[in-house]
This record gives structure tokens, C-alpha cells and sequence, in this order.
């Protein structure tokens, strides 16, 4: 007998309409997690991408700097367990706001610092992660919560045990 593959679609309901201050439920839904889940494996994989492009391991990064309204909303313990972010300690996750409205104001009233950013972008080199050989199988490897290898998350797997 050929084996099935059962699928059901379930809401988590976040707040009931009297609560939400919207006038309706605020609810996850299957595909609100899938989407997380997929947003989540593209960041993983490109920095996975990034570090290997620059010869560097997850240890040898200083800050990860998270900017603008995903910066400044995301609660970055969350991210590194869900495997969103590297296994790093929080100290070295910090939320920047906006920084593009932040550097447009510094480089407006600075000329050194206008000169300064015209330097660095001239450093800038672009890599299109979408066709690069390592995405599908680093994206795929993403997928899993918080990654394939449960190795490179070490904190979240002390988290699961304590659970």
C-alpha cells in the first residue's frame, strides 16, 4: 500500500479580536511559518556564503550589526535559536535602527564622513548569492531548525536540554 503524506492547516491565534486592537484575530498561520522558515534559511545561508567567500569562521565575527525595522524589532536571542543568526553571544548582536537614514545624516553634515563611505563602497564587491554553487545545499541545510548540523548551535541545544 503506497504511504501518504498527511497535511492538516491549523491557526495559532496570538490574540482573540477583543485583544488584538485591530477588530480580528491576530493568528500564525502554516504558511506564516513556512514563510519564516524559508526568510530564515536565505539569511542563513547567505551569510554561511559570505563568511566562506571571505575565508572566516562564525568566531571570528566581532558585531553583527542588524539595521532598520527588521534590525530594530527582532529579538535576537530568538533569532540565533531559530538558527536565523550565527551561535554567537548576544553581546556581539546589536540592533542599529536605521542606519541608512543615520549614515544619509552623517555624510550630509560630515565631509569626512561622505569621504570616508565613498572609500568604503569603493571596496564593495558584489557576490549574487542566488546562483552561487554552495546556495541550494547551504539553503536547504538552512531549512532545518535552527540548521542541518545541530554542531553549530550549540546554545540552542543546551536550551532544548534544559526544556
Amino acid at each position: 500500500m503506497p504511504m501518504r503524506t498527511l497535511w492538516f492547516s491549523a491557526n495559532l491565534i496570538i490574540a482573540r479580536e477583543k485583544e488584538s486592537g485591530v477588530d480580528k484575530d491576530i493568528v500564525v498561520t502554516q504558511k506564516d511559518i513556512i514563510e519564516l522558515v524559508k526568510a530564515k534559511a536565505a539569511i542563513h545561508a547567505a551569510t554561511t556564503i559570505l563568511l566562506d567567500h571571505l575565508k572566516l569562521e562564525e568566531e571570528n565575527i566581532d558585531k553583527i550589526l542588524l539595521a532598520g525595522a527588521f534590525g530594530s524589532y527582532i529579538d535576537p536571542e530568538n533569532a540565533r535559536t531559530l538558527g536565523m543568526l550565527p551561535d554567537l553571544d548576544l553581546e556581539r548582536i546589536l540592533p542599529i535602527g536605521n542606519a541608512t537614514g543615520s549614515g544619509a545624516k552623517l555624510a550630509l553634515l560630515n565631509i569626512g564622513k561622505r569621504y570616508e563611505a565613498e572609500e568604503l563602497s569603493a571596496k564593495a564587491v558584489f557576490l549574487e548569492l542566488a546562483t552561487h554553487p554552495m546556495f541550494v545545499r547551504e539553503y536547504i541545510d538552512s531549512m532545518h531548525l535552527p540548521y542541518k548540523s545541530l554542531d553549530r548551535y550549540p546554545r540552542t541545544v543546551n536550551l532544548l536540554k534544559r526544556l
